[in-house]
């Protein structure tokens, strides 16, 4: 094939449930030149099974078992078997949309040797698929590490295509967070490494749908608190320049992403907790926006979306994010 090679890297711990869902979504993605290594990181349920039967079936497909080591861990031993030159991860309980690495490496080529990601929309999706929320439309490109310290406005580790030769100077995912128990910003940490050699692209469609279930480590706050501050740390010492200010504002933005995060978890006590830290000023302009929510809830759609592998949704009738980050905040 002409196209160049495109590693998907899908690490697994117990994560029978949605896994070959997550493979189907990689398989049948339009853009065809890809590889797909699959690393059981210990799992104690199906997961290697059901790797190995979709392995059977495509050749396409590795499967790389490994002792529990953490998502970093698996990610790196993922890569480091890769043969492609550009990576995208994918985690076992999140979904492609079919078109997602074709459009993101028709923006990564157009945009040249120094884009070291590219990242598109994202959907939030249930247990069943039904999306229920979807990003803010952020349209932030080049050359923007603070912005993106500010706010990490690629959202989760399914979104980046990264060109590999870029994440392997940004040193890879770092598995000391989940050394110190502490892990859940790992690919926030990777971003922001890339981000601050290359340039940013973005495509502004919903690419993929980001679930969210209950008792997953992103609705750990504590932990992703803890996570984000050593992520914070490590930045620091191979940036000891950067503004204390913009750490500052980055402290109280990531707070009220938290206060959010808890508010629609129903732990209105933490959501209250979180809010306290975030100062004065974010309060005040996500208030009237929460408000609006509580006494107006949103109207159920007409049209359920459900994000099914190998299928492709019209994403034009998601409606607007529940809160507007990208409006109340702005990046551009």
């Amino acid at each position: 094939m002409n196209e160049p090679l495109v590693t998907v890297i899908i690490p697994v711990y117990s994560g029978a449930e949605y896994l070959g869902q997550a493979i189907e979504s990689a398989q049948t993605q339009t853009y065809r030149n890809l590889e797909i290594i699959i690393v059981d990181d210990g799992s104690t349920d199906d997961s290697l099974e059901i790797a190995n039967d979709y392995a059977a079936k495509d050749n396409r497909i590795r499967v790389i078992p490994q002792p529990n080591g953490g998502v970093a861990k698996a990610r790196n031993t993922a890569i480091a078997a890769s043969l492609g030159e550009f990576i995208a991860p994918l985690d076992a309980d999140d979904l492609w949309l079919p078109d997602k690495i074709a459009r993101q490496m028709d923006c990564m080529l157009a945009t040249g040797d120094q884009c070291g990601f590219v990242y598109s929309w994202w959907a939030l999706i249930d247990p069943a698929g039904k999306v229920v929320d979807r990003s803010p439309r952020w349209t932030v490109a080049g050359h923007r590490f603070e912005a993106l310290l500010l706010i990490n406005f690629t959202g989760n580790a399914s979104v980046p295509l990264f060109r590999k030769h870029c994440l392997l100077e940004a040193g890879r995912y770092n598995s000391a967070l989940a050394a110190a128990k502490s892990g859940g910003c790992e690919d926030l940490e990777v971003v922001l490494r890339v981000a601050a050699r290359y340039s940013i692209g973005i495509v502004p469609e919903v690419l993929m749908g980001y679930r969210r279930s209950p008792g997953s480590m992103s609705t750990d706050c504590n932990r992703m608190w803890r996570s984000r501050q050593m992520v914070l740390a490590h930045i620091g010492e191979v940036w000891p320049n950067l503004d204390p200010a913009v750490l500052r504002a980055s402290d109280r933005q990531f707070c009220m992403y938290l206060a959010a995060l808890s508010y629609w978890s129903g732990k209105l006590s933490e959501a209250v907790r979180w809010g306290l830290q975030c100062g004065i000023r974010l309060p005040l302009l996500f208030g009237p926006h929460l408000l609006k929510l509580s006494l107006f809830p949103p109207k159920q759609q007409q049209v359920q979306l459900i994000m099914r592998a190998g299928e492709l949704i019209d994403t034009s009738l998601i409606p607007d994010p529940l809160l507007p980050f990208n409006c109340i905040l702005s990046l551009d």
